[in-house]
């Protein structure tokens, strides 16, 4: 019996299997070109936006210290130099506005644009606030226009480090290596007790008359409050206290062993620690407390007291209270 002859397969067949090879080698090569594409449109992205960084460092360091400054620089000088750091500041928000990141890198450059955007706003009102601070108005409202400020101040450095926090990662680093970048580190020097002092000592500076004022600047605790319930700061439970006092020569006499006291008080019971320390016009020292004792969930209260010292007529500053409860 005779065999059936053997069919082949359509031509068609054959050239649709080996056109499917071809698109699905051509899809595995642009696939792996993608990776290396991509990591070089962040890294000029990248490259790019670092000297306005670097800039924008630099200028945060020129405010700080034209702050520091005033004084002896004076309100004329204090003006122009703050005036040039904000127009430099607009100056590197333009450079990076215009800058063109990649698609993976948009989010990340937003945040970027934001932090310098930031930083421009908080440097002209630090100039407008010094400028009223070194004038005759009252100094409160100079106080509170520099605490914004700084609160703003404090919000870019943050967002720059979300920022770089957002730069995507190859093998656990990023894509690109970028500076750190803080204009106000630890927000140090602008809480509202350190600002006060500081303007209460600009104005003093400037008088020919003896002032003798004396300012609790900052407080911090050993251990730091882990929480807060409203007013009050929630620290852990432990047998004794540990304080760092930051004190201001607000005035532009010299003082000689100035009283600092530390008194903690719960359920009626206080404890109490104290040091002296000798202070320049307008000088700034810390003294360290310790030894408090206190009371496991009472409501207390911390109490740090400087001076006064005779001639004293402005006694507001001179006490930081501080309501506390350790759990």
């Amino acid at each position: 019996m005779a065999r059936a002859p053997r069919r082949r397969r359509p031509r068609w067949l054959l050239l649709g299997a080996l056109l499917t090879l071809l698109v699905l080698a051509v899809n595995a090569a642009s696939g792996g070109s993608d990776g290396p594409s991509v990591r070089l449109a962040q890294l000029a992205y990248l490259d790019r936006v670092r000297p306005a960084v670097e800039r924008s460092t630099e200028q945060g360091a020129d405010l700080v210290r034209v702050r520091d400054e005033a004084a002896r620089l004076g309100r004329a000088a204090v003006g122009r130099r703050l005036q040039r750091v904000a127009a430099e500041a607009r100056s590197v928000l333009r450079l990076v506005r215009e800058a063109d990141p990649p698609e993976s890198l948009e989010t990340s450059h937003n945040l970027l644009v934001a932090t310098m955007a930031i930083r421009a706003r908080a440097a002209e009102q630090v100039r407008e606030a010094l400028t009223r601070a070194l004038g005759t108005d009252p100094p409160e409202p100079a106080v509170d226009a520099l605490v914004r400020a700084g609160r703003d101040l404090a919000t870019g450095d943050g967002t720059y480090v979300v920022f770089l926090d957002s730069i995507p990662r190859v093998d656990g680093k990023p894509a690109g290596a970028m500076p750190p970048s803080e204009w106000v580190p630890g927000g140090l020097g602008w809480t509202g007790g350190e600002l006060a002092a500081f303007v209460h000592s600009l104005r003093a500076s400037a008088s020919l008359a003896p002032v003798h004022d004396l300012a609790v600047a900052l407080v911090t605790t050993d251990p730091a409050a882990v929480g807060s319930e409203g007013a009050t700061s929630v620290l852990p439970a432990v047998r004794s206290l540990r304080l760092q006092i930051v004190v201001a020569n607000v005035g532009n006499e010299a003082e000689k062993r100035v009283p600092v006291v530390a008194t903690l008080t719960a359920d009626g019971v206080s404890d109490s620690a104290r040091d002296f320390v000798d202070l320049a016009p307008g000088q700034r020292a810390t003294v360290v407390l310790g030894g408090l004792r206190p009371v496991a969930g009472a409501a207390s209260t911390l109490s740090v007291t400087i001076g006064p010292v005779e001639g004293e007529a402005r006694l507001e500053d001179n006490t930081l209270p501080m309501p506390l409860v350790f759990r």
